[in-house]
C-alpha cells in the first residue's frame, strides 16, 4: 500500500510504501541507476543513506526504508505517480501496490 501524507515542515508530501508480508527495502544505488536511465536527473547519491533527484521539476529524496519526500508538491495524486516510478525502479512496486 502507498500512503501519501502532507509534509508540513517542507511544504511537500511524504510517501511511504507498506506491505503486510514483506519489509520494504530500497537499494538506492540501483534505483538511482534505473531512474537515470529513464532520464531523471540524479543530484546526489549517498550510498546506503539517501538519493536526491529531480523528477518533473520537483526535488525528491528517497531513503532505503522506502520513504520518499517530494518537496514543494502538495498534490497527492502527482506525488503518488512519482512514487510509483521510483518504486518500480526499486523493484518493490508490486509489493506496495
Amino acid at each position: 500500500m502507498i500512503i501519501v501524507k502532507p509534509c508540513v515542515t517542507m511544504k511537500g508530501t511524504v510517501i511511504s510504501g507498506y506491505s503486510w508480508d514483506k519489509k520494504i527495502e530500497v537499494d538506492i544505488t540501483k534505483t538511482a541507476q534505473c531512474l537515470k536511465e529513464r532520464g531523471y536527473t540524479i543530484k546526489r547519491l549517498f550510498p546506503g543513506m539517501m538519493l536526491i533527484l529531480e523528477m518533473d521539476g520537483y526535488e525528491v529524496s528517497v531513503y532505503p526504508s522506502g520513504k520518499i519526500i517530494v518537496k514543494l508538491l502538495e498534490d497527492s495524486k502527482k506525488s503518488e505517480e512519482i512514487a510509483r516510478i521510483i518504486y518500480d525502479c526499486a523493484g518493490v512496486l508490486e509489493v506496495v501496490s
